[in-house]
């Protein structure tokens, strides 16, 4: 099915359908829980947004347990809900899923009405770990137990994004798929990353784990390797005040990660976050320890949309080709 892009890449998401009603929902591989808008949601970034209505719903049954969720940015709780949902051409008997009730104000600007998590079953916080949508579908074997995307670049218009249930796309990348074992049953996608180069020069030779995470957009590092890579930067400055590295808006640096002796680019366009003024931009790779004293990276789109990421759950791994 098709995706759509955020603003510049910040995020994607897909339309879903819960007892005949239409919600966007951002692609999460940071999370499990799926939720949507309650109709009884007074906050104010569900006005603008698309709310369940459980009484339109000939197929809704209230489950009412309490459930929260806390994000890098934002939060979200209210009760579980059960109701058959679709996502492409597949639909998810039974479901249980998140009514809204309360939405932080981070979640106003989005496109997005709400979130669909597709990380693993027990990263969950609705009913201690409750089957996610993805895991219904496998469970209800309507799908084979991986799914797949690939992520456009909203500067290239003649490019779709695509997220593919029970397969891959074979059209949107090239050569083979190279997988990665997760290494954690915390319920992330968590990897490993056995390097990192800076203009194909080695920068970062020693293992790291990686959460391989859609949600975000960013790559968001550990502090000593954010200054490591940066030092290899030609022109970048840390800005103390923010916490981010400002570095030449036209900056020829690519940045590559290495996953299974596989390297993978990050061109110089995408190491360019924001501009701040005619010549210095904020990098998108951002120090910031996810979980000291753990040397965590987390690998959002400045990473993702940049190559085809499979995501294999029935034998726990990630996969990435290159893109066409």
């Amino acid at each position: 099915m098709s995706i759509t892009d955020i603003d510049q890449d910040v995020a994607y998401y897909v339309p879903i359908n819960i007892g005949g009603q239409i919600f966007n929902v951002l692609l999460d591989t940071g999370s499990s829980n799926l939720w949507v808008p309650n109709e009884n949601c007074t906050s104010d970034s569900c006005q603008n947004h698309n709310r369940f209505d459980s009484n339109k719903s000939s197929t809704f049954k209230s489950e009412g347990n309490q459930w929260s969720i806390l994000y890098g940015s934002g939060s979200a709780s209210g009760v579980t809900g059960i109701d058959d949902i679709q996502i492409g051409t597949f639909t998810a008997n039974k479901q249980i899923f998140g009514l809204a009730d309360v939405v932080s104000n981070d979640f106003t600007p989005l496109p997005s009405d709400g979130i669909i998590g597709m990380a693993f079953d027990n990263l969950n916080t609705m009913d201690s770990g409750a089957p996610t949508l993805i895991s219904t579908l496998i469970n209800q074997k309507t799908i084979k137990s991986l799914f797949s995307f690939h992520f456009q670049h909203s500067d290239n218009p003649n490019d779709q994004g695509t997220l593919t249930l029970g397969g891959v796309d074979a059209s949107k990348f090239v050569g083979e798929i190279s997988y990665n074992p997760v290494i954690s049953e915390i319920g992330f996608w968590l990897i490993i990353m056995s390097g990192a180069l800076v203009n194909k020069i080695p920068t970062l030779s020693v293992l790291r784990p990686a959460i391989i995470d859609t949600g975000t957009t960013l790559l968001i590092i550990p502090t000593k390797d954010a200054e490591l890579l940066h030092k290899q930067i030609p022109g970048s400055v840390y800005d103390n005040q923010d916490n981010v590295y400002l570095i030449p808006c036209n900056t020829t640096a690519a940045v590559s990660l290495v996953f299974g002796g596989v390297g993978y680019k990050i061109p110089p366009k995408d190491l360019i976050f924001a501009p701040i003024s005619d010549t210095q931009c904020v990098s998108a790779i951002i120090p910031g320890d996810i979980l000291p004293p753990l040397p965590i990276w987390l690998c959002g789109q400045t990473f993702l949309k940049n190559v085809y990421s499979v995501f294999d759950v029935g034998n726990k791994q990630v996969g990435f080709a290159q893109n066409k």
